[in-house]
């Protein structure tokens, strides 16, 4: 499951229409049509800025090497960029100018895996974050930032001033909300959903809901209070219904309904092909379906996407591809460029890749257990457990133990986990009970 974070595209919504945006919270066909990009993600991709290397430069050795893959002229996204900018160097003081292009770049970086952008759209921020204070619009937008670089504490720090200042901010209610889901805090994430519900109306309160109750033990509920909203109606925009499918399709997966789960998946990609993050979702769903050609097919094309790659050579793996090798190469001189540069924003993924391409899994548990001090998702619930199991050491997972005991979480491959770690557990016990007492 990859949390789809709603926050940052309610920013660019609320700055281009405010007082519309809000006026109409009372009415849903309004509010369906004003969270057009509300509903975009739940997890920004991003890495750390990177670190000097001193090494000599690496010159090519034939012009048929590609060096980098760069969005094309022709993607209507990255022509929004060009005129955006050529709007804010006319005028260079304009919040709300440089606003809509870092919110651009942000979701840029959000829908292809491409963390560059993220560090465009901190650039453009820079002159208003020197103020004192910082203005508000421009706090959500670095907070936003900081979240999806994993720096969750500094996020909430930020979301906490926010709110001080402004305690009827339906976007940082969003966004603590977004950060306690992913860090397990799930108390939080439900006082901040019913504060959203106050501020933005039932619409956004259920969403904000029945992602939380997907995942503490209320899955049922959850499925059928999306289930009213499902339909929208044809005036709501694609982003808004790609996101209610994408999270039905995780919610379907919590009850075990395959058939659901993955008509619910082709139903979210209609409305937002090439999403990153539906895309690692839905291929993580047909691996464990033992579909590696599907994979292979949904994510070929998408390969600049680190989540994407990862998922493909899973896959080829599988299938036993020829190509599997040298895509395994890939993939660990990108983990490796991410290390070299101090980014530890796809430490789930370093965990799964060590663990079933790599077949280390004392080094897949380390990561396990150092991406557990940080995000505390069904998904890193799972590779913990996965890596201790395969280690030896099912002890090592206790805290996820912990966790689902607090929360309830219901999921099928959680479960199946669950009952090996207890199994293994007491089968450890007994062999150290037997060799005390020969």
């Amino acid at each position: 499951m990859y949390f789809r974070d709603p926050a940052l595209s309610m920013s660019i919504m609320m700055r281009q229409e405010p007082d519309r945006f809000m006026a109409s919270a009372r009415d849903t066909g309004h509010v369906l049509r004003r969270c057009a990009f509300l509903l975009a993600f739940f997890w920004l991709i991003a890495a750390a800025p990177a670190m000097a290397d001193n090494r000599a430069p690496y010159i090519p050795t034939s012009p048929d090497i590609v060096l980098e893959h760069v969005p094309s002229s022709t993607d209507p996204r990255v022509r929004h960029f060009d005129q955006l900018q050529v709007e804010l160097r006319r005028n260079p003081g304009d919040m709300q100018r440089a606003l809509k292009l870092a919110d651009a770049y942000i979701d840029y970086a959000r829908s292809t895996g491409d963390a560059r952008y993220l560090g465009r759209a901190l650039a453009v921020i820079e002159p208003w974050m020197q103020r004192k204070p910082v203005p508000v619009p421009v706090l959500l937008t670095h907070a936003t930032i900081l979240q999806s670089r994993h720096f969750f504490a500094d996020a909430r720090k930020e979301l906490t001033s926010i709110l001080t200042r402004d305690p009827g901010n339906a976007q940082a209610w969003l966004t603590v909300a977004t950060v306690a889901l992913v860090q397990g805090d799930y108390p939080t994430a439900n006082d901040s959903c019913v504060h959203l519900a106050e501020v933005s109306g039932n619409f956004m309160g259920m969403l904000c809901t029945a992602q939380l109750r997907s995942i503490d033990g209320h899955a049922k509920q959850a499925y059928a209070l999306l289930g009213f909203i499902e339909d929208p109606g044809p005036k709501a925009p694609a982003t808004i219904k790609a996101y209610i499918e994408g999270l039905m399709a995780d919610t379907a997966m919590h009850l075990g309904k395959s058939d659901e789960a993955e008509k619910h998946f082709k139903a979210a990609l209609q409305w937002t092909p090439g999403d990153n993050f539906l895309l690692a979702d839905y291929a993580d769903f047909l691996l464990d379906q033992n579909r590696p050609r599907d994979v292979i097919a949904l994510v070929k094309d998408y390969t600049q996407s680190d989540t994407s790659l990862l998922r493909l050579v899973m896959a080829e793996d599988a299938l036993h591809s020829p190509r599997a090798q040298a895509d395994i190469a890939q993939m660990q001189a990108r983990f490796a460029a991410m290390e070299q540069r101090g980014s530890h924003v796809f430490q789930r993924e370093q965990a799964i890749f060590e663990l079933y391409l790599k077949h280390d899994p004392a080094r897949s548990l380390e990561l396990a257990r150092e991406n557990w001090s940080v995000q505390r998702a069904p998904q890193d619930m799972r590779i913990f457990l996965e890596s201790a199991l395969a280690a030896g050491k099912p002890q090592a997972a206790q805290p996820v133990l912990d966790l689902i005991q607090q929360s309830h979480l219901q999921d099928p491959r959680v479960d199946r986990l669950l009952e090996q770690a207890s199994a293994a557990q007491s089968n450890s016990g007994a062999t150290a009970q037997t060799a005390a007492n020969p």
